[in-house]
């Protein structure tokens, strides 16, 4: 890592693994990885094309990750509608079956 753009690049360094840990489902990790890379992103850094560069290449793992949790919570969603009709159904049939 380069010295005036370490900070960004370990909080991009962390950002990806974040984004691995997202791709495979593992949500649990993505907080404690957002403690360390907050603090970088929110340093000072140099205002020219490197760290546009690596800020577009953050954007781009933020985007990935947030639609990784939207289809998350979509499919969470969907399993508690079936779970609700499952339940639904049950207690249907017990009722039926006293």
């Amino acid at each position: 890592m380069s010295g005036e753009y370490a900070m960004l690049e370990r909080a991009l360094e962390v950002s990806n693994a974040m984004l691995a840990a997202a791709r495979e489902g593992d949500w649990d990790k993505l907080p404690r990885m957002e403690v360390e890379r907050a603090p970088l992103l929110r340093a000072a850094h140099p205002r020219d094309m490197r760290t546009r560069e690596l800020l577009q290449q953050l954007l781009a793992c933020n985007e990935e990750m947030l639609s990784l949790a939207a289809r998350a919570r979509a499919e969470i969603a969907n399993a508690l509608v079936k779970h609700g009709h499952a339940h639904q159904a049950l207690r249907t049939y017990v009722d039926l079956a006293r």
